[in-house]
């Protein structure tokens, strides 16, 4: 072999172990976790409704419409994850079972039975019912719901007005659940008043400058709802991105443990890490922080990756927290998708 041959023959090899190694470490390179998880959350969200789907087939109580599930707010918020799931992956599948559970003329007697009850699922169900609204609309651009929603909104501002609200309620307690879809059926609906009401209730009670107290209100209830991060979302609605971001360093410090929970101590507690998880995106969506994508992700997949905590016993757990996973899915595609 001349010289020449030689040196072609060494540049030849040299530049492919080049290339092999830039392969290489573009292959070991990990993934982006979030852009990975975002890139499958249509097949996640299908895996959800089905429980759902079978649970807000059933008639389990007496209501005329929100029958299944076992109780009224689990069957409404069964009935939203289908109807937000249809707009968000336009799937088409759960279109007639929807229509089928919200016959015009059993919503009829659903809202008298509402107007007879004022105290019946205030503000948990309620709420819920303001979700569904607000996406029904969304996904069929019809107002069905708007009337039924319009006096459950006020029964809300009724209730907020004679009750202060308690940032450290608990559970079907939770005013922060409440007056965050009060607040964005008052977008959805372009009322003022709603949008003010809540930015008021906000101003006057939410604005603590000490850190969320974490344990007295999550770890040691084991319920179902987050306390500190539909507190810092509600705020998040309100304030200014600035007064908001000095507002959160102190609620939600670097030091504050927030970890998922692993080992639910009971039913109820099952579904923290779904609720926790769906403030957690609207922080991030906020901020852009990366702790709260890394939240997000933990807290989601902490549950969903083991299904018989969603899909398991029908009593238990199959007959709502699918439905809080969905909604820790939608938060995501609210984000990304137009009206």
């Amino acid at each position: 072999m001349s010289e020449k041959d030689a040196v072609r023959r060494l540049g030849a090899m040299l530049l492919a172990a080049t290339c092999a190694f830039v392969v290489a470490g573009a292959a070991a390179e990990p993934k982006d976790p979030l852009r990975d998880f975002l890139s499958r959350r249509g097949r996640v969200a299908t895996a959800l409704t089905e429980p759902i789907a079978a649970c807000v087939a059933r008639k389990d109580t007496d209501h005329p419409v929100f029958r299944g599930c076992i109780d009224w707010h689990s069957s409404v918020h069964g009935t939203w994850a289908l109807t937000a799931y249809t707009w968000a992956v336009k799937d088409q599948r759960y279109r007639s079972l929807i229509e089928k559970t919200l016959d015009p003329q059993r919503l009829e007697r659903e809202r008298e039975y509402m107007r007879r009850h004022p105290r019946f699922e205030m503000p948990y169900g309620r709420a819920w019912f303001l979700r569904l609204a607000i996406d029904h609309q969304r996904t069929f651009k019809n107002k069905l719901l708007i009337p039924f929603a319009d006096e459950v909104a006020q029964s809300l501002v009724d209730y907020y007005t004679a009750t202060p609200p308690d940032p450290e309620s608990l559970a079907y307690d939770n005013a922060s659940w409440a007056l965050i879809n009060l607040y964005d059926y008052g977008v959805a609906r372009d009322d003022r008043r709603l949008v003010e009401f809540v930015k008021t209730k906000v101003r006057t009670h939410y604005l603590t400058r000490s850190a969320c107290p974490l344990a007295r209100v999550e770890l040691e209830p084991r319920e179902f709802m987050a306390v500190c991060s539909n507190w810092a979302w509600l705020v998040q609605s309100v304030l200014p991105p600035n007064e908001f971001n000095t507002w959160l360093a102190r609620f939600l410090p670097d030091d504050l443990a927030l970890h998922p929970i692993t080992t639910p101590g009971n039913a109820h507690e099952v579904g923290l890490n779904f609720s926790r998880a769906w403030g957690w995106w609207r922080l991030y969506s906020a901020t852009r922080n990366p702790r709260y994508a890394k939240l997000y992700l933990d807290h989601f997949n902490q549950t969903y990756d083991h299904p018989e905590l969603w899909k398991g016993d029908y009593r238990s757990v199959a007959h709502w927290v699918a439905q809080f996973g969905m909604f820790a899915l939608m938060v995501s595609y609210y984000d990304s998708k137009d009206p």
